[in-house]
This record gives C-alpha cells, sequence and structure tokens, in this order.
C-alpha cells in the first residue's frame, strides 16, 4: 500500500496542474486574447470619473500579482485607454481588445454605490487581462456587477491560465 501513496500524490499534482491549464476542467476562464504587452505588463493611461474605484481595483490586482499593471508614463507605453462613455444599455463597462479601451458606462454606474464601482473597475480590468466572464457567483469576474471586488479562487485560477498565454 505504502508504495501506491507517491504515484497517487503525482497523479493528484498532475491533475490539479492541468486542470489550471485546462478551463474545461478547473475553475479558469480565459478568453484567449488579453491586453498585456510583451514585458508582461499592462500599462494603462486616459483618465475615468471613477478613477479612485479603478486605482483600487489596479491594487486589488496588483496586490495578488504585483506590478503587472502600471499607470502609463513617458517610461511606459500605454497597452489601454481607460475612459467613460454614457450609453442607455445595460452595461456598466465594455472592454475593447481591438480597440484597446476600458469605457465605464456612466449612466450605469453612476447610481452604483463604491463597492459596486470597483467590482466594475476590476472586472473590466481582469478582461484586459485575459479573463473571461465566471457563471459563479463571489467572483469579480462574475457575469454581471456584484458586490465583490476582491479576488476569489476562481479569479486567482483564471489569472493564473491566462499569464500562461502572455
Amino acid at each position: 500500500m505504502k508504495h501506491l501513496i507517491k504515484p497517487i500524490a503525482i497523479l493528484f499534482m498532475l491533475s490539479l496542474l492541468f486542470s489550471m491549464i485546462n478551463p474545461a476542467l478547473g475553475t479558469a476562464y480565459t478568453l484567449g486574447w488579453d491586453l498585456v504587452d510583451s514585458g508582461k505588463h499592462l500599462d494603462w493611461g486616459g483618465s475615468t470619473k471613477y478613477q479612485n474605484d479603478f486605482n483600487y481595483s489596479v491594487n486589488t490586482w496588483n496586490n495578488y500579482k504585483s506590478g503587472v499593471i502600471r499607470k502609463d508614463s513617458i517610461i511606459y507605453l500605454k497597452d489601454v485607454t481607460i475612459s467613460d462613455i454614457t450609453l442607455k444599455n445595460n452595461d456598466a463597462g465594455e472592454t475593447d481588445g481591438d480597440n484597446k479601451t476600458i469605457k465605464f458606462n456612466t449612466f450605469n454606474i453612476d447610481p452604483m454605490n463604491t463597492t459596486r464601482r470597483r467590482n466594475v473597475c476590476a472586472h473590466e480590468l481582469g478582461h484586459a487581462l485575459g479573463l473571461n466572464e465566471n457563471p459563479n457567483t463571489g467572483n469579480t469576474m462574475y457575469y454581471k456587477s456584484s458586490d465583490t471586488y476582491t479576488l476569489s479562487r476562481d479569479d486567482k485560477d483564471s489569472y493564473n491560465a491566462a499569464v500562461l498565454n502572455w
């Protein structure tokens, strides 16, 4: 029986690693695209009326993987531009990979409390990092705005999987 423990432990570790790489087998939800540059950074420029919430969300992601998201400067070339729009639809924000933009919809975000605004900012940053919508509540990447803006295990697993594509 002792001789089976080591192979079982190895198989368990391999299946865990494979589930992180393969979203169909684990809890990773990735897009297949991102706005991260070849230096493995997401440098942002522009501004939003929700700048404090956006900055808080940058810190949320950077607290998990330090220094990935940075403000554009003379040294760093901008990878994504943030701005505000006003559209009478159901979207609080949108991340456009082709145009390299994150737009926050003032029509839907203005009535939100701080918690929900931070969720929208963190969620849209997640898309720019390569994360897809998550169908499970309690995740920053949940497909609807919510009261979650801290990173769940699913959010972290998806982020780890997205990093493999950078």
